[in-house]
Order: C-alpha cells, then structure tokens, then sequence
C-alpha cells in the first residue's frame, strides 16, 4: 500500500499494479490499475501523485464488494495551449494573436501511427498525436498545442471517451 494525492490535497492509501498480463512497454509504462477503499474520494479526471513523482489521470473507475479499481494512465508531458485569433487593421487582416489559454498543462500523449489510421475509424486522417487534458481547460477547436518547439492544431475534441477528461485529436500546425 502507498499514499496517493489529488490535486485537491486528498490523500488515500491504495495498491498500485501494473496494467495486466500485457508485455507491450507502452502499456506497462503508461497503465495503472490502483485500488482504493469503497469510501474513496477520487473521481474520474483527478491526477494522482505518488511518492516516487509520477502522476496519473483517472480514466475509469470500477466499484466491487470490497474495493475500488482505478485506471490510470500516466502524465507523461506538460504543454502550452493557447488560441489564436485574427488581427485586423482597417478591416484588412494582418496577421494573428496568440492569447495564452494554460501553460504547463499535464497531459497524456500518444504519436498516431499509420496502423491506428487503418484499425482507428475515429482518427481523423491528418492526425498525428493523440492528448488527453482535464476538462476544465477552456479548450476549443482550432487552438494550439504546443510540445517544446513543435505547434499542433486541435482538430477534434472528444468530450465522452472519460469522465472528467477530453481527449484531443491534433496535427501539424503550419499557421504562422
């Protein structure tokens, strides 16, 4: 058993597995399934903080007789997002703004590879990153996510796949 926290401070004990019988290191990285006392309270959304740094979104969550199983999968980068709008002088357009929506934003990514085009019927083609973001960020579509020194566009957003989740479907960012 380890102590787990939320963001909101909430500390629980809980007992931290790997993600089944899988042998995919993508899996055994990024999955948790973390079980926790009937009476917890975590919710879908929350990022869990374990004592050895690593974070977690909860994705699902299952209620049994005598537990709670929680999946989680790992924060495994920090982005910008921010929107761009139009910059007019004169009624002609001269270029465009960039307002700040959050910085350091936790986020679970994933690359789209060209198999999960061909197996994936909800990708869009010019996908070609995958984020998941807590759904109190003000995110629309069109905005800007930034990794490092790479700009992506937010093309589609997913606001059913997890509770207290969207998951964003992003591009190339060509716009200057």
């Amino acid at each position: 058993m380890e102590p787990l926290t939320n963001e909101h401070g909430a500390t629980e004990q809980a007992l931290v597995l790997r993600r089944g019988k899988t042998m995919s290191p993508q899996t055994i990285a990024d999955g948790r399934v973390m079980l926790v006392d009937l009476g917890t309270q975590f919710v879908g959304g929350d990022i869990l903080s374990r004592q050895n740094g690593e974070q977690y979104f909860i994705v699902s969550k299952q209620q049994s007789s005598d537990c709670v199983q929680i999946q989680g999968k790992r924060v495994n980068a920090h982005v910008n997002i921010s929107a761009l709008t139009d910059k007019y002088v004169n009624h002609k357009k001269v270029g465009t703004e960039e307002t700040v929506i959050i910085t350091d934003c936790p986020t679970y990514y994933q690359d789209v590879s060209a198999a999960m085009h061909t197996y994936d019927a909800g990708l869009l083609p010019k996908t070609v990153k995958r984020i998941v973001i807590h759904n109190s960020i003000k995110v629309k579509l069109l905005d800007r996510v930034s990794f490092g020194e790479r700009n992506y566009q937010v093309d589609n957003i997913d606001t059913a796949k997890y509770v207290g989740l969207y998951e964003l479907q992003l591009s190339e960012d060509t716009r200057q």
